[in-house]
């Protein structure tokens, strides 16, 4: 992104010392790198590098020409998407975003803080920022992605007044995205069900400021936060989720919202989605999840305890070899009796 040195060090110092991320991951750092960004936009000398493709109430930048499909792409689908995010909300998008494509993944890297992004949103900016080299890469594509950002910026452009909790935060993009989340999942089952069965689930206030850095942490938080709201969802119905969030938009703290919009204190909410976790359906998604795994440990020890009984064996057989047989008489005994 044509970022000195002495700036890219500047940044990542920057980064390390926030110790705790935003409601994006390293706000400090990619409002630092977008400011940057957006600098050479405005820059004449720079400005030709960079292409700028306006659409009806949205913006797209890129520099790579090959994106100029996918910028198309992202002006042709965003008055239905904004539409659909409306519909669900029943707030107004009254901003016009701008969409970041990144053709590059290092330089995407330095601006995300995370190996596992593919997309972030910087809600202050109005931005979004699109690794452009993920897309279409399942489950990743332009439309799910941009959707998912697009209502971090909604979010917060008309939750201002209180403390957005992340997990909140995170939960409902990922509910309205259908479950696809920013970020790229390891291969294999989700880390939510060992976490439920070790008892190693994170407490939702630790998540409410930032989200753990490294990978396990983040893949866990990612999916508490889903979870949770689906919980919401489907327990309390989607008024339920969607009350919290008008009264949040109101002014009201997240506990005296979802106090005020599901009559239960938050910590009690908690406690009751940690016990639908427990239930047999996500037992067995585990259990479905870890098959190969499972088998493979039943293995294992059916064949250590084949070895052992072997070794039992073994050394009973060698116990009655060495010890001689009462009932057989031994040799020269009673030759008396024949004899003569």
């Amino acid at each position: 992104m044509n970022l000195s040195y002495a700036s890219r060090e500047t940044a990542r110092e920057r980064f390390s010392r926030t110790g705790t991320w935003g409601t994006r991951i390293g706000w400090n750092l990619s409002g630092l790198l977008v400011a940057l960004v957006l600098c050479l936009l405005a820059g004449a000398s720079q400005a030709q590098e960079y292409r700028v493709m306006d659409g009806p109430d949205i913006q797209v930048l890129y520099a790579d020409p090959s994106l100029e499909p996918s910028a198309r792409e992202v002006i042709g689908r965003y008055p239905s998407l904004k539409k659909g995010l409306e519909s669900v909300f029943l707030w107004e998008m009254d901003f016009h975003p701008r969409v970041l494509l990144v053709s590059d993944r290092r330089s995407f890297l330095m601006m995300a803080g995370h190996e596992a992004f593919v997309a972030y949103a910087v809600p202050e900016k109005q931005l979004v920022v699109i690794d452009a080299t993920r897309m279409g890469v399942r489950p990743f594509t332009l439309e799910t992605t941009l959707k998912h950002e697009l209502c971090h910026l909604l979010l917060h452009h008309h939750i201002t007044r209180v403390h957005l909790p992340k997990w909140l935060d995170e939960g409902v993009c990922q509910w309205i995205s259908e479950g696809i989340p920013e970020i790229v999942f390891s291969r294999g089952s989700s880390p939510l069900p060992a976490a439920v069965l070790t008892g190693a689930l994170i407490p939702l206030e630790s998540l409410s400021h930032h989200f753990p850095r490294d990978r396990r942490g983040l893949l866990l938080s990612y999916e508490q936060s889903r979870s949770v709201v689906e919980y919401i969802v489907n327990a309390y119905g989607r008024k339920g989720i969607l009350n919290i969030l008008q009264s949040m938009k109101s002014g009201v703290s997240a506990q005296d919202a979802v106090q005020m919009a599901l009559m239960i204190p938050l910590r009690d909410l908690e406690m009751q989605w940690r016990d639908d976790l427990r239930s047999w359906p996500v037992l067995l998604a585990f259990f479905a999840g870890n098959l190969y795994t499972i088998i493979f440990l039943l293995a294992a020890v059916l064949t250590f305890l084949a070895y052992v009984r072997f070794l039992l064996r073994k050394r009973r057989y060698l116990r009655e070899m060495d010890d001689p047989d009462q009932e057989t008489p031994e040799h020269g005994e009673d030759r008396g009796d024949w004899q003569g």
